[in-house]
Parts: C-alpha cells; structure tokens; sequence
C-alpha cells in the first residue's frame, strides 16, 4: 500500500490537497508466510507516518484457512477434532484433572482354579464319577449337584464361589461372572440355599432334598 501526495492548483494556487491511493494485496501461502506478509505491509504503512488531516486506519484480516476439494473449488477447513478410535477411554480416578487421561488395566479374574481342592478324594466318589452319574441338565441343576458332591465329599460343608468354579471347570461346564448369582435366585426362590457366614454358602435340607433327586426317572 503506497500514499502519495498531489498539489492540485484551484482558484486559490495556494490551496494544496491531499490524495491517497490505495493498493490492495493479495497474499497465499502458509500460515508462516503469510503473517510475515502481514508484518512487513503494516511496516510499510507506519513508515508512511501519520496523515497531516485525517486520521487514516488499516485492518488487515487474516482469512481462514482452505483447503482444495476433489473438483477443483475451495473450501473452509473445519476445525481439527481428535481422532476416534472408536473405544472410549477409561479415566483413572487417582490422576490429575490437568494430565493426560489413560486407560484401567483391565480387572483381575474374579475365580481362579483351587489346586489344593481334592475333586478325588480316597474313599468317595469322585467328582467325575459322582456329576457323571447324576447327569445334570439345566444350570439349576448342575449347581445343585456340584455343590452336593463339595458338601458330601469334598469335604467342604461351607464353600464359596471359588469352589463351584473349581468343580465347573473340572467337569468342563460353562462359568459364570458371578457363580453365586445362582445360589442367590435358588435361594430366594426354593430357599435351597442359605449363608451360613459372608461368602460362604450351603444347601439347605430341602436343597440337600432337591440335589440327590437329579438324574432320577
């Protein structure tokens, strides 16, 4: 942008105006280039110095950034939005609002298998022999002789869920989550369970009842 003076001579030659000519320019580049293109006109322009009449003032707008389209025109480019990875991210509690967010470690197993848990002990039936015999069906059912045979001959009058995973993987039956969300149904509903201590379980005498009737015509 350049500002240049005239003398116009009128009726009074004496009288001098003052005239501005105005120069538009048009910058492309990236966003480096064209800032220092900002910078160096708003220098041009100081060094002009100030009008002796009017005020003059000089906006320059930076444009927003494009971007070309597979047809040639050009588009405003949207906002940068991270990417989606299309799993959500798990936020750690103990961690600071301002740090980076990072994922749980996943929960351990709730059940592991007990080694130390005899499932053939010497002078009973075994677990194989006994859950083969019965034959269980249903899951109600399977519950119910497992945790007969855990009472009568494993030799655990009370046991707890990590027992029924014990006996279920050994007989190569489903798992459950929660292997006591049964109990607590059969328990609510036939009153074949009851607890006997916090996390400890057994068969009632009409569940004991209901477990020797399994497999029977």
């Amino acid at each position: 942008m350049t500002r240049e003076k005239k003398l116009v001579r009128g009726p009074d030659e004496s009288q001098q105006q003052e005239e501005m000519t105005v120069v538009v320019l048009k910058f492309k580049g990236g966003s480096q280039s064209l800032q220092k293109g900002f910078d160096a006109v708003s220098q041009a322009i100081n060094a002009l110095g100030p009008s002796t009449q009017n005020n003059h003032r000089v906006v320059i707008q930076r444009p927003p950034p494009q971007i070309a389209a597979g047809n040639g025109e050009v588009l405003d480019a949207a906002p940068e939005t991270p990417a989606d990875d299309g799993e959500p991210e798990i936020e750690d509690e103990n961690q600071d609002d301002s740090g980076p967010k990072t994922r749980k470690a996943p929960a351990a197993p709730k059940y592991t298998f007990m080694n130390e848990f005899n499932l053939a002990p010497v002078g009973v039936p075994s677990l194989k022999e006994y859950c083969t015999k019965k034959n269980p069906r249903t899951e109600s059912d399977k519950f119910l002789v497992a945790s007969a045979w855990i009472m009568t001959h494993g030799g655990a009058d009370a046991f707890t869920g990590g027992h029924l995973f014990t006996v279920f993987r050994a007989m190569e039956w489903k798992t459950q989550v929660d292997m006591t969300q049964p109990l607590r149904t059969l328990k609510s509903k036939k009153s074949y369970y009851e607890n006997p201590g916090s996390g400890q379980w057994k068969l009632t005498a009409i569940g004991l009842t209901a477990a020797e009737n399994v497999g029977k015509a």
